[in-house]
């Protein structure tokens, strides 16, 4: 285990595979029962790990990882890149509602280091337990986003976790209880550290473009899945209950309960807060707002959510946001783009792995400059030696909830149907009571936050 004054999807294939899950499911269930007829609870939850240790020695004080949510964009990017690291540190347990997704991961982990020490869980409370762990990455749903993150602090483990919130308020409590642990926490988002972003907003903050105006931002519609759209039992080998948390009870369905979650108001914000906490993010850097915010936003034009019975969000809309320094910003429905325009001239993306193109190539020579911003080889790296340093990472819990909360109001806007103001200073609606509403959400009450961190405000 790592301590500050150390030296710096896929289907399974066969019967036997299938055999293999179920039996690790006996067990976890077998040793939940023995824990309920014993008695041992823990903030009203049995969280005894399954397994206590990790197994495997640390004879270089690396950091040790558990990976909490391990489907797609959770092995893909996340478990892969920290895969990379063995000088850094050390997955040491997976966990997935879905065991033979964790399973999977589980493989993948003990082939890459060519052991058998990785834990496989299926409940994360129970991988938090884990005192050999250090930090966690955590690649849920956004529904769990700031429940896990929170447990996870209180139990000491570092986090880094996917964006976005899911509402305002959480985001709030999210980073009054990072502030309170002292944990290191880091939003997993890319863009923050690629240098396509990374340049673009050096380029605005040394005044390459003037004086900044405004800032245009489209947002890539996705395509509905045609398949896996009926209600269905769940597979055996997914904890669905625990899949839905805090959210309310709903039939399963496949397709919306893997990926396109996205799409459904009750698990996360749309379109809007998904492919919008990439660009505003920059938006929010170049605008000098990183811990604040616009003050006004308003919709315009025509807002179409989908209305299939099966998901709910907005998928075309407009949205005109007002900052202090009277830039103007609009986020739409559309295609790939962040555009930044000033006085005297223009820089625009339409994508991380296309070049920057702008009005004229004096605008994107950085030879010399002022401000330089903070950046790390991706956020894996610049998390772990974090870590090591004692230091906050890059992107806080401060500044991706200021970048969550902006798309937030604009969803607010989009239900109310008209201009929303709001004070980024107390963090509420200007004379709004209606708007306020919509600052949390009911959650069922096992997962409620006064259960979840008591003595916190909510």
């Amino acid at each position: 285990m790592w301590r500050k004054d150390s030296k710096p999807e896929k289907m399974m294939e066969s019967l036997a595979e299938r055999i293999f899950v179920y039996k690790e499911l006996i067990k976890i269930m077998k040793r939940r029962t023995f824990l309920r007829d014993v008695g041992i609870m823990v903030a009203g939850a049995s969280i005894i790990p399954m397994n206590s240790g990790c197994g495997w020695k640390n004879p270089n004080n690396l950091i040790t990882i558990g990976m909490i949510g391990v489907g797609s964009h959770g092995v893909g990017r996340n478990l892969s890149h920290y895969l990379k690291y063995p000088e850094l540190c050390r997955v040491v347990a997976v966990c997935d509602v879905s065991m033979s997704r964790a399973i999977s991961a589980k493989n993948l982990v003990n082939n890459t280091y060519k052991s058998k020490d990785c834990k496989v869980y299926q409940d994360f409370r129970e991988l938090l337990e884990n005192k050999s762990i250090d930090a966690v990455q955590i690649s849920t749903p956004d529904h769990w986003h700031v429940p896990i993150s929170i447990m996870s602090a209180l139990k000491g483990k570092h986090v880094c976790c996917e964006k976005p919130t899911l509402t305002i308020d959480e985001g709030r409590l999210l980073c009054d209880v990072i502030n309170k642990t002292g944990v290191v926490y880091q939003v997993s988002v890319e863009d923050r550290f690629l240098p396509t972003y990374h340049k673009m907003a050096e380029i605005a903050l040394n005044g390459r473009l003037g004086v900044l105006r405004h800032i245009e931002i489209s947002l890539p519609i996705n395509l509905l899945p045609k398949k896996g759209l009926e209600v269905t039992i769940p597979p055996k080998d997914l904890d669905y209950d625990l899949w839905l948390g805090p959210a309310p009870e709903i039939p399963f369905i496949y397709s919306r309960t893997f990926y396109h979650f996205r799409w459904y108001n009750a698990f996360s914000g749309g379109l809007l807060t998904d492919w919008g906490a990439h660009y505003c993010d920059t938006a929010q850097l170049v605008t000098g707002n990183e811990f604040s915010g616009p003050l006004e936003v308003t919709p315009a034009g025509e807002t179409l959510y989908y209305n299939d019975g099966i998901f709910n969000t907005a998928y075309q809309f407009d949205l005109q946001y007002r900052y202090a320094n009277n830039v103007t910003m609009r986020v739409a429905s559309g295609n790939c783009l962040i555009r930044l325009e000033g006085d005297e001239g223009w820089v625009k993306s339409s994508g991380w792995i296309n070049k920057l193109a702008a009005s004229n190539d004096k605008v994107l020579d950085l030879t010399e400059k002022k401000v330089v911003l903070p950046t790390a080889n991706d956020e894996f790296i610049n998390f772990l030696e974090s870590i090591k340093a004692g230091r906050k990472a890059i992107y806080s819990a401060e500044s991706g909830h200021r970048t969550s909360s902006l798309l937030h109001c604009g969803n607010i806007a989009l239900k109310l149907n008209r201009k929303v103001e709001w004070n980024p200073l107390n963090e509420s609606f200007v004379n709004d009571p209606e708007a306020e509403k919509f600052r949390k959400r009911e959650m069922r009450e096992k997962w409620s936050y006064s259960k979840i961190c008591p003595g916190y405000k909510y």
